[in-house]
Parts: C-alpha cells; structure tokens; sequence
C-alpha cells in the first residue's frame, strides 16, 4: 500500500513522512513542489539538484570547501542580494567553493573523463583557476572585454581574485553595477562554451564567447533594470503575443549552433480501491547521438502536476550542458499556463514559476505542443518507471 508508492532507495525522507503524516496528509506533502524563484523563503539544501540534503553531499561540501560560506560575511551578504540572475548566483557559490565541475574536480571524485587537458587551449589541466582566468584563450578574452590583465595573477587564489574585483565594483557610485555584471557575464560566457565544445563538439571560438559575452550581459541589464514581475512579463513576450501562439512558448533568439530536442512526458495513474497515486515523469533527447534519456518517480497529486514534473525536470538536466534547447510536451494546459501563469491551477503556478526562470538562462527556450504519439518514447520511459520496471 503506502509502500508502492516510496522507492526506499532513494526517499528516505519520504518514509519519514509517512511515518508521521496520514497518508493522505503525508502524499499531498511529498507532492508540494518547492520552488527555487522569488517567493516566500523556504530551507533547502543548495548543494544537491533536489534540494534536498544527504550526508554524501555534505561530506564533499564540506571536503571541498575552502571556506565557510557564512552569510553573515559581507561578500556572502552581497552575493545573495545582489539583483543578478539565480542561476549565475549558484555559479559563483560553486567557484567560491571549489565545486565547479572541472576535470581536476571530476578525478578527485573518481570520475573517469575523457581528458583532463583544458577544453579551450588543450595544453594544460582544467582547472577552475585555469578555465577561468589563466588559460591563454581566457587571457585575451579579458584583455578584450574588460580590459583586464590576467597574466599576472596566477599566483592569487582565483576566489580572492574574483572577490577582489567584486568589492571594488561594489564601491563605484556610478557604474559599479553594471561592471560587476560585465565581470560576471564573462566568467559565465567562457563556462558556457567550454561547455559547448564538450556537450556540442564544437571548435574552441574567442569570437563565440564575446557573442554569448554579449548577449547574456545584455539580458542581464534589461533584468537588473525592472522588478521581478515585469522580467517574467517582458522576457516571455507580451499577453497578446501568447495568444496568437497558444501551441508554443519561446524565448530568445535561437543561434547558428544546434538545438536539443528534448520530448517529455508523465505517467500518472491512480488506485481507485485505495485512493492512492503513482507518477513519474521521463525525457528522450531526440537529437543527440547517444540517445540521452531520464526517468524517474516522482511524487504528484494530479496527472497535470506530473506533466508540469516532467517538463521542469528536463530542463534542469539539461540547464548545464546546452544552450539552445526545445521541449515537446503533448500536454496543452501547460503550454497555456506559460502563457498564463495567473490563470494556472494552483498545483504548477509555482512549477511554471521555476520553469519560466530557470528557461531564461538559455540562450534560446522553446515549449511545444506537439501530438501524444509524437512524446511516445518519453511516455514508454515514464510508464517503465511507475511500474518500477525501468533501469537507468
């Protein structure tokens, strides 16, 4: 019974609540999605994709970690309230902590890679110093957009080194703001397309940095410059615009590089006899070589929720790998909540919340509806793994 529906391996925490909730208490519990945008604050734990903390990912954070971020000290304090993007926010803590995926950080966690060798010049070991500033690539793309020198800063520590330059900026009057986010835009631009030459099997390109450079510094002034509401409303278009595209929501302008297609889809199924539910939510990369997939359980109290799960689940799988990315879903109520968001059923309006923030962070967003046999295969993957019978 409440069994079927807690997968012991991974819910530990789910059995606890069950434990301490009725049932049908504890089921609606486990279904609330915790959003990660502007609301009421809630805690989680930063460090896994979840949220939610285990010892494992604590024990490397704390392995990893070269300092305490306190949110006491003044630059954690001006991290945290700074009015930039979350996303880039979770990029600098995971500097800031020597958890950035490079390949010095895989091998100390025993992850075999391909090579260890920079992924921008080929010559020396990736690390997140070198990546970032000391490469001879990362050189001169400081040299060309900030004006800034790196060759002699190898021997400070590139926290301290990016500290340093925050503060400083922090201090200017004038346009303190906007430099920090032209510092910030560039670290992230260089961690962008050394992601696409992994990811996308590209060439290394000076000039498509400066591009993403540009265009992420652009977006991130247009958002500094207006509240949160009026980001959401101007990033995805007018209401009028919508309307005349109720099949598809969209953002940004798609680039010369290629777009992954992800299909997505929900099983949700429920026990009349008991009143109980199962979900799980599924994607199929459609456009990749290797025929990347996921699948997975989830907790959801309404086959619409499960369909919102599988969307926002796609897109966090594929946030760091891509920029250019279209969602297939056969699910029209989600389209037209993206459209609408205050008209949507109170069990995704935080759902779409997240889905629509963490969207504009790529440089180019597409939702689609698209016919059900056209999501069959992320269907047969969801369905596998509701009945438990799906193997990663």
């Amino acid at each position: 019974m409440v069994a079927d529906l807690i997968d012991d391996s991974r819910n530990w925490k789910a059995s606890k609540v069950w434990q301490v909730f009725p049932p049908d208490k504890a089921k609606i519990i486990l279904a609330l999605h915790i959003p990660q945008c502007d609301t009421a604050d809630t805690i989680e734990w930063s460090h896994t994709k979840s949220g939610k903390f285990s010892v494992k990912s604590g024990y490397w954070f704390l392995k990893a970690s070269g300092e305490n971020p306190n949110p006491t000290n003044p630059f954690w304090r001006m991290l945290w309230k700074s009015n930039i993007f979350p996303k880039w926010k979770h990029f600098l803590w995971k500097i800031m902590v020597n958890v950035l995926p490079t390949a010095d950080n895989l091998l100390k966690r025993n992850i075999q890679i391909p090579s260890s060798n920079c992924k921008l010049c080929k010559d020396r070991q990736e690390g997140t110093a070198h990546i970032l500033r000391d490469c001879q690539i990362s050189q001169r793309i400081w040299s060309a957009i900030m004006g800034i020198s790196t060759g002699n800063s190898q021997h400070i520590p590139i926290q301290d080194w990016i500290k340093n330059f925050l503060n400083f900026f922090r201090k200017k009057k004038e346009d303190g703001e906007e430099i920090a986010l032209k510092f910030i835009s560039t670290m992230w631009s260089i961690w962008l397309h050394r992601n696409e030459i992994i990811f996308n099997n590209i060439h290394t390109s000076p000039g498509r940095i400066i591009e993403l450079q540009r265009i992420c510094y652009d977006r991130a002034m247009k958002s500094a410059q207006r509240s949160k509401e009026d980001q959401i409303s101007e990033i995805c278009n007018t209401e009028d615009m919508e309307r005349k595209e109720e099949n598809s929501w969209e953002l940004g302008a798609r680039s010369t590089y290629r777009v992954q297609i992800l299909v997505v889809d929900g099983a949700w199924k429920k026990k009349h006899k008991s009143g109980q539910w199962q979900a799980a939510v599924a994607w199929k990369n459609i456009s990749h070589s290797h025929g990347e997939e996921f699948a997975s359980r989830v907790f959801a109290s309404t086959p619409l929720q499960t369909e919102a799960y599988a969307v926002l689940q796609a897109i966090k799988d594929m946030e760091w790998k891509c920029s250019d990315i279209s969602i297939k879903t056969d699910n029209q109520e989600v389209i037209r909540a993206l459209h609408q968001q205050k008209k949507a059923d109170k069990s995704i309006s935080s759902i779409i919340s997240e889905i629509k923030q963490r969207a504009r962070s790529f440089q180019y967003f597409s939702c689609q509806k698209v016919k059900r046999e056209d999501v069959s295969l992320a269907h047969n993957l969801a369905r596998k793994a509701r009945l438990g019978t799906y193997l990663s």
